[in-house]
């Protein structure tokens, strides 16, 4: 199915949110020409106005050309009357280049470049966006842009960092993946599927309990069956020590339930997966984290977890609206149908929709549900 690619805006405007980061899975994968996209096709379908809309970056964005390849690479052009927040030294650069901007208040934290600003836009040029890189200072940003009027603050997130599409940043997240991720489509697949299924892990039911309890300690276990019962792993964070007090309360009687607060490392569940039983007999237990950009390690790893009796859940959901998709890469030849092809082989049941906004190839369900 072909129809034109301004159903990503449209997409992004019925979720109705106010806070939106784009995620791009390895350099070159689109992420600023989906913005772009996004930018222009609000205005162009009446959206939103310039004024309602900011624009930010966990990080760098919008160069000249990339750092590593030296390839061109696309620019920013924002509209006059948006809000954008970077640095000092690049709203000068962009200045000396033609454009104008309203400079109205220097934000907290600081980047290799100097300090963020706030900032509107008077007359459209090319600019480079550098903002906050911590999530607390990207976090204040984003409560500037409210304030100053912006009904949807778009965040370039930093590749390969999932933290601004955590739910405490934004309200939801594009997933931007293309050809340069992997040596060939069917790995880009894999990978990009490896990602999406980190960021759909289902909500625990015990997510009420986890928020309530989140801060008596990183690791403790739950009882659902005796109200508000707690017990807290009090030995060192050390991975083992973790692994070997989940699976000894595993071995009791009742399900357990286990909140974590903070990462969910490689190292941990590679000590669970060690300490766990090949063949489980007991009762199942769930281990419940923050939310899906707390995990750091493979999809694969959450399967064999929970095939041995521990399932992995979140108490916060990451919302997924669409993933965007760039052929192209300096490598080897690719195209959009055949790096959708190979996605759709990989992809899990409900995915988002698959769209490439240059060529107009769109996937997936046009309308969004919460």
């Amino acid at each position: 199915m072909t129809i034109s690619p301004a159903s990503l805006a449209q997409i992004v405007a019925r979720a109705q949110i106010q806070r939106l980061s784009l995620i791009g899975l390895a350099k070159n994968v689109g992420k600023t020409t989906a913005t772009n996209h996004l930018l222009q096709s609000f205005m162009d379908d009446r959206l939103y106005r310039p004024g309602e809309l900011a624009l930010t970056s966990l990080g760098l964005d919008g160069e000249a050309t990339d750092a590593m390849t030296g390839l061109p690479k696309p620019r920013y052009v924002p509209q006059t009357g948006l809000l954008i927040a970077t640095t000092d030294d690049l709203l000068r650069q962009a200045e000396g280049e033609g454009a104008r901007f309203e400079r109205l208040q220097q934000l907290p934290g600081r980047t290799a470049i100097g300090p963020v600003f706030l900032a509107r836009v008077q007359h459209a040029g090319r600019i480079i966006i550098a903002g906050p890189t911590l999530l607390r200072d990207l976090s204040f940003a984003l409560s500037r842009f409210s304030t100053s009027g912006a009904r949807l603050s778009i965040v370039d997130g930093a590749i390969n960092r999932l933290g601004a599409a955590a739910p405490a940043v934004t309200d939801a997240c594009i997933l931007c993946t293309g050809a340069s991720v992997a040596a060939t489509p069917e790995l880009v697949a894999r990978r990009t599927v490896d990602v999406l299924t980190r960021l759909m892990t289902r909500q625990s039911t015990f997510a009420d309990a986890y928020m309530k309890f989140q801060a008596q300690a990183r690791l403790l276990c739950f009882s659902p069956i005796v109200s508000d019962h707690i017990t807290l792993f009090t030995g060192t964070s050390e991975p083992e020590q973790e692994a070997r007090w989940i699976v000894a309360q595993m071995n009791m009687s009742e399900r357990m339930i286990y909140f974590l607060h903070g990462a969910l490392t490689e190292e941990l569940t590679r000590a669970l997966l060690t300490q766990l039983p090949q063949q489980f007999a007991g009762q199942p237990a769930e281990l419940v984290i923050e939310d899906p950009t707390r995990m750091f390690c493979h999809s694969v790893t959450l399967q064999r977890l929970a095939a041995r009796g521990l399932a992995i859940r979140v108490a916060r959901t990451v919302r997924v609206l669409a993933i965007t998709i760039n052929p192209y890469t300096p490598d080897y030849q690719c195209f959009s149908q055949q790096l959708l092809d190979a996605l759709l082989r990989e992809l899990p049941e409900n995915y988002p929709p698959v769209i490439d906004v240059i060529s107009g190839i769109f996937h997936g369900q046009s309308s969004v549900t919460s």
